[in-house]
């Protein structure tokens, strides 16, 4: 039994090693082999690095006389571990591609170097183009008719390259061969080196020597390209050049019914400069490619470079872009229904509409409220138009940077608020001033409706809505044109839900039977107010210094006080303390505002400053350059979203630690006051107010935060820029 089970056991341990051996045979040559044949190279025709070995290999053993003009061929083999990668003719978003300078003892002409498809390499949110495993350069070369032959040449390359990782290491080297210089044809068999299959299989990775043709238009946004396609497939496009695509993108191809005539965008590149008419790309769908030159369609004329009106899917594209940026402009108007300091204000109206239930008004008074809001916004776009063709350098929320008009809402919202607890002035002489606050809360009327709309969309300035930043922020660099559509949309949004509620039986409907409760509902909304006013005071402080603030303080208890006793007098006692409250508000608002100093109601104590360091676009450069992660907050504090994430991302510990680590730096640019440098960064990228966040890795590549912001949002940022750093590092 002994015996059986060792035979058995030998049979199948004999029959395994027989399968192990002839599958081994059968396989390629493998990097360890290939590195093994670099181990029996010359040691002046091969060299190693960090992780990585090179070699210079002839296909031929020796070179033929000049008479034979066929070419011959070197390669460069670049042996990298496993896990480690080397580089195509464009990196991609970081690294370098090899290069080699060619030196020789006899007149050769060197040809440029052969690249096989690369792959596409992602490392955090980067994509680079380059090669695992072992790479054979291949590179031509010729011997001139002229040249002297003597019995052998030297030739030698001067290498470079960067292997990388997680990191990247830079090697350098200097490779020797020595070929004999033979009479036989290139056809003779003998002449063939060992390196030879390396070579053939190396051509058989090499894009097709044919050209494809295309054509390319530029936008705003996008590099669009039309081309004729080899055949159908997964294609992607590899550009020659590192500064004209996001390589890490996803490329939009549109495919015409036949499947051979395609369109692709492309998204341009940060660093994307119109330098050149042509640019090439490698067409690949990682098992074929094709090389393929674009040029510049004429038919577009300069309109495709320097924005304006252009053909084709240029004009789609662009078209495409409003329309996104109108639907932004109108989810943002929608929002900006439930701010704090526009939600009282309609509260008021919609009481006002459930207790004229049963009233019957026009229905052209109806669209009052619409006709107030579009108004208000064409009227501030207007103002936009005009201020920008003087010249002026304009932000969305540039009024609030003005300590006055922090004042003038000051006041209005403390007016809304006695309004709102029945504190109006009475007296038979100032009818016309009470019956603007009864006609702006009270009444179905055309002016009842015209003015709420009106107030709506003044005391909605202060807040803004993560979804009108970008929609604002194009607003702000378009055409006039689309500057009036996008405030159009933008008030649209805005004025829609009352207007169904005025407008439409069902909507009103909806609305809570009137009552005694109403009027308790009424007083309670004039603590929102207030509690405005306590915030505007707050941006009021940042803006001039404390002296100011209590110049505001006390304006606005006398105001207070002057139209309580105007409601509690009548006749020209009562017209006289509304002249007085009106004098005291515009006094007190005008001496507050001139008290301009350094004075910040922020704290000194706070670990959020503690860490914050100003912001400047030479720190900024200066912290680029030196390879560190910069964290860049735009904010203000008339801003509500700023400070909510301020209070909700940045108190967080983890945060505070990271911003805290040696490498990373936290500037802040406060626009609560105006800046034009600030406004210039904000300009760069097409936003139009704050806030905007943007992480940086040294002077590589760049991330645009949300604008609704959570601690582990901005730490998985500041973490990829680091591994960003530590991966291009030299």
């Amino acid at each position: 039994m002994n015996r059986l089970t060792f035979n058995l056991a030998f049979a199948v341990a004999f029959t395994a090693i027989s399968i192990t051996a002839f599958t081994l045979a059968s396989l390629p040559a493998s990097a360890a082999e290939q590195r093994f044949n670099i181990a029996k190279l010359q040691e002046s025709s091969k060299a190693q690095g960090p992780h990585i070995q090179v070699a210079l290999l002839s296909e031929y053993k020796s070179i033929w006389a000049a008479s034979d003009t066929k070419t011959q061929w070197l390669g460069i083999l670049l042996s990298p571990e496993d896990e480690w990668h080397t580089y195509w003719r464009n990196a991609g978003d970081s690294g370098e591609p090899p290069s080699v300078q060619w030196q020789s003892s006899t007149e050769i002409e060197f040809g440029e170097i052969q690249w096989p498809i690369p792959e596409q390499i992602p490392i955090a949110h980067l994509v680079n183009y380059g090669y695992s495993g072992d790479t054979l350069l291949m590179v031509p070369f010729t011997i001139k008719s002229s040249a002297d032959f003597p019995e052998t040449v030297k030739i030698t390359a001067d290498l470079s390259w960067l292997v990388c990782k997680e990191d990247c290491i830079p090697g350098w080297a200097t490779l020797n061969i020595e070929l004999p210089v033979s009479d036989k044809t290139a056809n003779d068999p003998s002449l063939l080196s060992p390196h030879a299959p390396l070579f053939s299989k190396t051509r058989a990775t090499l894009p097709d020597n044919r050209w494809l043709s295309a054509q390319y238009e530029i936008t705003e946004d996008y590099l669009t390209l039309a081309a004729s396609l080899p055949y159908e497939s997964n294609w992607q496009l590899l550009p020659f050049r590192s500064d004209l695509i996001q390589h890490n993108s996803q490329q939009q191809w549109l495919l015409a019914e036949n499947g051979a005539d395609a369109n692709v965008l492309l998204e341009k590149s940060d660093y994307f400069s119109h330098s050149e008419a042509t640019v090439n790309f490698l067409l690949s769908d990682g098992n074929k490619g094709f090389y393929l030159t674009a040029t510049l369609n004429d038919l577009a004329g300069a309109g495709s470079v320097t924005g304006g009106e252009s053909t084709s899917l240029i004009g789609i594209e662009r078209d495409a872009s409003i329309g996104l940026m109108l639907v932004f402009a109108f989810i943002g108007g929608l929002i900006l229904n439930i701010m704090p300091c526009v939600l009282p204000v309609l509260s008021l109206k919609a009481l006002a509409l459930a207790a004229d239930k049963l009233g019957h008004s026009t229905t052209g008074n109806h669209w009052g409220y619409l006709l107030g809001i579009l108004v208000s916004f064409w009227l501030f776009a207007a103002l936009i138009l005009v201020l920008k063709l003087s010249g002026e350098a304009i932000g969305w929320g540039f009024h609030l940077q003005q300590p006055l008009v922090i004042a003038a809402l000051c006041f209005l919202f403390v007016f809304i608020a006695l309004m709102l607890l029945d504190v109006v002035p009475n007296g038979a002489g100032i009818s016309g001033f009470s019956g603007i606050g009864q006609k702006l809360t009270q009444g179905n009327s055309f002016a009842s409706q015209f003015f709420t709309g009106v107030l709506a969309v003044i005391v909605a300035s202060p807040c803004t809505a993560p979804f009108m930043a970008t929609a604002l922020g194009v607003a702000m660099v378009s055409p006039p044109v689309h500057t009036v559509l996008i405030f159009t949309a933008l008030a649209l949004g805005f004025a829609l839900p009352m207007t169904l509620l005025s407008l439409t039986p069902r909507f009103a409907a909806l609305l809570p039977k009137p009552g005694a409760w109403m009027e308790t509902f009424k007083q309670f909304l004039a603590f929102p107010m207030l509690a405005t006013v306590v915030w505007l005071l707050w941006v009021f402080l940042g803006q001039t210094n404390s002296l100011g603030q209590l110049w505001l303080l006390s304006g606005l208890l006398l105001f207070a006080l002057c139209l309580w006793l105007a409601s509690k007098v009548a006749g020209k006692a009562s017209y006289t303390s509304v002249m007085i409250a009106l004098f005291i508000a515009s006094y007190a608002s005008y001496q507050g505002s001139e008290q301009v100093g350094s004075q910040s109601a922020k704290s000194a104590n706070n670990e959020f400053e503690k860490i914050a360091q100003p912001f400047s676009e030479q720190k900024l450069a200066t912290l680029r350059n030196n390879n560190q992660v910069v964290v860049v907050n735009m904010t203000a504090d008339w801003c509500i979203t700023c400070k909510v994430n301020e209070q909700v991302a940045f108190t967080d510990r983890d945060l505070q630690q990271t911003l805290a680590q040696e490498n990373v730096h936290y500037l802040v640019g406060d626009w609560t006051n105006k800046n034009r440098e600030i406004l210039a960064y904000l300009t760069r990228y097409q936003r139009s107010g704050v806030p905007l966040y943007v992480v940086y890795a040294g002077g590589g590549k760049e991330q645009v935060l949300p604008q609704i912001l959570t601690p582990n949002i901005v730490i998985t940022a500041i973490q990829q820029a680091q591994q960003e750093l530590n991966y291009v590092s030299l």
